[in-house]
């Protein structure tokens, strides 16, 4: 079954080459972003940013989140656009409810989050924006059209920059609103592109059999859906309202380096899904294993080279009095690796459509995060909002494991076949914190690069032959 595992490789490189064009813009914009903005309007911009993240969700209710599940349960063809239909009006009306009630308490949610009303009036566009680019990823992510995505996601990403450039330069004072209204325009010009793609598989439509699987399916997914960005973005929040919005920015540069490990996280689950479903129908519970424990090696590689030098990349791309934050970098490259294996659990309890015991570990996930945030944050400062994101998605792969394994009781990858790569990690994470205490510049990159190598080469040697043959097969670039 190695073909099959290049199969996904391939059929994840679209999203992946995608990811890194995207990547590389970002990090080409973190020199110019932090010259053209002052620390505090970077801040600004960072946590208006994370909260468009949360409302996607939120001011839709989530609805528009159904689709590429049904997609696998779909009668036929004409039912599957009826129920795109019902999804999309559904999230329409609920959206224009929120946006309402969020323009009508704009300054109270603007002093709660560290930002003025007009910027909070400017969440509505983009937010529109976003669902309705998720529900084309929705539609084309089940019938495996990653170049679509691919190519939509680039060119949105490329424009949002272009135009953020040139009206950032435009403005005198307050240039965050460059850069906003930059994001829109080029959503504005993407909007058009997505309803052309949509349109083919949408039929208006609200049937009650559709309604009722959406509020059965989507509405209880909002946690999900936020699963990931409540733990993220809430730390952001945090220290803009009790520390300062440049703090907050600093934060927000030090996680931005280090989401490398969540693109390559975000890339898997979004072309592993299809395949996923196929194992599960099919009950092959042999291959789903292999594969996901070669996706956690991926996961778990690529966050150590993130920690190793993530520092040195934040040094390079960023002024100066940006960078006081980059030493979080290797706590946040932790957090990811269990926010990788807490998936393991939340995907299953999507395919079994049990969507309660999902809610419920990321709520308390959330909770505890918030909490965390709250305590560690006192003591500890920004550390103390690191070591809280670490801790939330550690308690949010144990209790993801315990409904699994002794409620829901649905096929996982064995805690015997993850735990070993865990404690593999281990020694080596120990190591490079040392390693990284070492101020020769030469001399800590010369050893970091070593370590990295020990590390992957012990990682994929049981895939030798298989990486090997990816190479051989694989076409990375072709989109």
């Amino acid at each position: 079954m190695t073909s099959s595992f290049v199969g996904f490789l391939k059929h994840g490189g679209n999203y992946l080459f995608a990811s890194f064009a995207n990547s590389a813009l970002v990090f080409i914009s973190i020199p110019i972003y932090t010259r053209l903005l002052n620390t505090e309007e970077y801040g600004i911009v960072s946590i208006f940013l994370g909260i468009t993240n949360i409302l996607a969700s939120l001011m839709s209710f989530s609805t528009d989140r159904s689709v590429s599940r049904y997609f696998f349960d779909q009668k036929d063809e004409l039912d599957f656009k009826k129920f795109v239909g019902a999804s999309s009006i559904l999230a329409f009306i609920f959206f224009i409810i929120n946006s309402i009630l969020l323009a009508i308490f704009a300054e109270e949610f603007g002093e709660f989050i560290g930002l003025n009303k007009y910027v909070v009036y400017l969440l509505i566009p983009v937010t529109a924006i976003n669902i309705l680019g998720l529900t084309f990823e929705q539609i084309y992510g089940p019938i495996k059209r990653s170049r679509d995505i691919a190519r939509s996601s680039i060119t949105k990403v490329i424009l949002g920059f272009i135009f953020s450039i040139l009206l950032i330069i435009l403005f005198k004072k307050d240039k965050y609103y460059g850069q906003i209204l930059g994001q829109i325009i080029a959503g504005v010009f993407m909007l058009f592109v997505w309803i052309k793609l949509v349109k083919p598989y949408f039929i208006f439509s609200l049937e009650l059999d559709h309604i009722k699987y959406i509020f059965k399916y989507s509405v209880p997914l909002i946690p999900y859906a936020l699963s990931g960005v409540i733990i993220e973005q809430f730390g952001k929040i945090f220290i803009g309202g009790s520390l300062s919005l440049s703090q907050a920015g600093f934060y927000n540069l030090a996680l931005m380096i280090s989401s490398i490990v969540n693109i390559i996280i975000g890339v898997t689950h979004q072309a592993w899904n299809p395949y996923f479903f196929e194992y599960m129908n099919t009950k092959n519970y042999q291959q789903l294993d292999k594969d996901y424990i070669r996706i956690f090696k991926i996961t778990i590689f690529v966050a150590f080279g993130v920690a190793s030098f993530g520092k040195e990349i934040g040094l390079v791309m960023a002024k100066n009095n940006f960078t006081e934050a980059l030493f979080l970098i290797p706590f946040f490259t932790i957090g990811y690796i269990f926010s990788q294996f807490a998936f393991v659990y939340l995907r299953n309890f999507g395919y079994a459509k049990k969507i309660l015991y999902m809610s419920i570990t990321i709520f308390a996930s959330g909770i505890l995060n918030i909490f965390s945030n709250i305590l560690l944050m006192k003591s500890f400062g920004q550390l103390g909002v690191a070591i809280a994101f670490v801790i939330s998605y550690i308690f949010m792969t144990i209790l993801g494991w315990f409904f699994n394994a002794f409620i829901v009781k649905i096929h996982a990858t064995p805690l015997k076949k993850i735990l070993p790569l865990l404690l593999l990690a281990v020694p080596f994470y120990c190591t490079l914190f040392f390693l990284l205490e070492i101020k020769l510049l030469y001399l800590s990159v010369v050893l970091k690069f070593i370590l990295i190598t020990l590390f992957s080469l012990i990682l994929v040697w049981n895939d030798r032959n298989l990486v090997l043959s990816a190479i051989k097969k694989f076409k990375f670039l072709n989109i």
